[in-house]
């Protein structure tokens, strides 16, 4: 797999989750009750934190190693998981 390849998925990776946490706080937000949703949400929680601590990692592992085949991309999915961990810790503080 090229590296190129590598960033196109870590941006798709990053981009589900964002959806994945943006749908869940709007259903939280507007009260909608939908039973698979809040199923699907309880089973898919715990990947996506640990996938959007590990995407950053990964991503400045490969800075310092200096295989960024793409700045944009690159750039755009470190913003995209940025936003996406303030998402998470605005979940967690106004849902608890």
């Amino acid at each position: 797999m090229t590296k190129l390849k590598l960033e196109y998925l870590r941006l798709i990776l990053t981009f589900i989750i964002f959806i994945f946490i943006v749908t869940n706080l709007f259903f939280y937000i507007n009260q909608v009750n939908s039973n698979w949703f809040n199923s699907l949400s309880k089973i898919v929680f715990i990947p996506s934190l640990i996938l959007i601590i590990c995407i950053p990692i990964w991503m400045i592992i490969d800075l310092i190693r200096k295989k960024i085949e793409d700045k944009s991309i690159f750039n755009l999915t470190f913003f995209i998981v940025f936003v996406s961990i303030l998402l998470y810790g605005f979940a967690l503080i106004y849902l608890n």
